[in-house]
């Protein structure tokens, strides 16, 4: 959990172990890392102020020495040191692509399809992120691995160079599960192969995996995973909140939840033929509005299974899988990562390094309220922050909890804050963020007397 020190103060703390051989680099990787959290919104010139500044940020992002693995490397080891604090840490796999289509060439960039002719360009990023399921909902907890892939076009494909070489690599680079903490790989259907089951066993995690695949039962060539689980009987049902996406509206789902123990033929490996015991997991939505397709997962886990609510565990852990779509849509919409200016690849890989971190940082910060609403404001922002608030909403001069400060910011992004609001997303406490930062630059310029009052 965020602990109550000064927010901005913390969040530094990453770029102050970047270590990029010298000493005047890491000075300046620390100086760039505080300004992205300072002011995620803008473009360098912008974020830098001055001319002599942004130079700098140019010349640094050009620097042989620095690279997008070094520059979130203090991050990754800090976020893998703190699994061990943990009972329980999902780690939460998936890949996002970013369009960097110009009108002027990019020297470098991949494909990533997007287009009938697969001729897309940009760059294919594989993120692992930490998050600890807390009460009904989970709590990004940092960067676990990110690796920035390059996709060849499908006839230059072979078994080596695969995108679901991703995954199994991601699980390796967070390594051996510490002793008295478990590790849940939480990942979507494109994990769904028998070796990235396999590879989360070897390195002592568990796993929970949507099913892609509607495999034979071991032992049993006339059935089929899906055929089967469909005919388990029902053992209830739950309640899930739906984010909504491209198509989908956001809503409260009712589903159907069933389980069983079975076995898949470990057919990926001819030369060893034991089956891969789990536990499949099936949920389907009833009572879907006609306009929404109703919701079905099948879900795999080598968890034990054993009652109704070791089911709904699995479900609440799968369902945690939309935190990193918002950590992607963080980086992408947040931090307009796909709208940068940016025209060598070097510099754009150095740029995700810092974006990479930075969103993990503003994520939490909406987390800070589930944690520890009613902790001081003053213990993770500014006294000044505090009273801008106090000010432009005209609050009595009293404790402002942290609740009530980001209530507050993300009201000025458009969040209503109603009685019957829950906590305001991030993407509102950013909106409001930077209209915050706006009232913050007036008033510094006011008290240098830039400004008549």
């Amino acid at each position: 959990m965020l602990s109550n020190e000064n927010y901005f103060e913390l969040a530094s703390e990453d770029w102050m172990n970047i270590e990029l051989d010298d000493k005047r680099l890491n000075k300046r990787a620390m100086l760039i890392g505080k300004e992205f959290l300072k002011n995620p919104f803008v473009s360098p010139p912008k974020m830098m102020k001055t001319f002599k500044a942004t130079k700098a940020f140019y010349r640094f992002m050009d620097s042989d020495k620095v690279s997008h693995e070094k520059l979130i490397a203090a991050h990754v080891m800090k976020s893998k040191e703190k699994l061990a604090e943990h009972k329980i840490i999902l780690a939460i796999q998936d890949s996002m692509t970013i369009s960097l289509d110009r009108n002027y060439e990019i020297e470098g960039l991949y494909t990533v399809g997007g287009r009938k002719n697969n001729s897309a360009e940009g760059i294919l990023i594989h993120n692992t992120i930490s998050v600890i399921p807390y009460n009904d909902y989970g709590i990004i907890d940092g960067l676990l691995h990110q690796i920035i892939h390059k996709r060849k076009l499908k006839e230059e494909r072979n078994s080596d160079n695969n995108d679901s070489i991703l995954w199994t690599k991601s699980i390796g680079a967070v390594g051996i599960a510490p002793q008295k903490t478990t590790v849940i790989d939480v990942m979507d259907r494109g994990a769904d192969m028998l070796k990235v089951m396999n590879s989360s066993l070897e390195y002592n995690h568990e796993f929970i995996i949507r099913a892609k695949h509607n495999r034979c039962l071991d032992g049993k060539s006339n059935d089929h995973l899906f055929d089967f689980a469909k005919r388990l009987p029902i053992a209830g049902h739950t309640f899930l909140d739906i984010q909504a996406n491209k198509g989908r509206k956001k809503r409260t789902a009712k589903l159907n939840v069933s389980f069983s123990e079975i076995s898949l033929p470990k057919t990926e490996n001819k030369k060893d033929n034991t089956p891969m015991n789990c536990s499949i997991v099936h949920v389907f939505e009833t009572g879907c509005a006609d306009d929404q397709e109703p919701l079905e997962w099948f879900i795999l886990t080598s968890l034990d299974v054993r009652t109704f609510d070791d089911a709904l565990k699995i479900v609440k852990y799968y369902s945690f899988r939309w935190i990193i779509e918002e950590y992607h849509k963080c980086m992408k919409t947040g931090f307009r990562l796909e709208q940068t200016q940016l025209k060598k690849l070097q510099r754009i890989e150095n740029l995700l390094g810092f974006i990479a971190v930075s969103s993990v940082k503003l994520l939490q910060l909406r987390d800070i309220v589930r944690n520890n609403p009613t902790a001081d404001a003053q213990e993770y922002v500014e006294k000044e922050d505090v009273n801008i608030v106090r000010a432009y909403y005209k609050i009595e001069k009293k404790k402002m909890t942290i609740d009530q400060f980001l209530r507050n910011i993300a009201q000025m992004g458009g969040f209503l804050n109603r009685k019957s609001d829950g906590n305001p997303g991030w993407q509102s406490i950013w909106e409001g963020w930077k209209f915050f930062l706006g009232l913050k630059e007036g008033v510094k310029l006011q008290k240098e007397g830039l400004i008549c009052g």
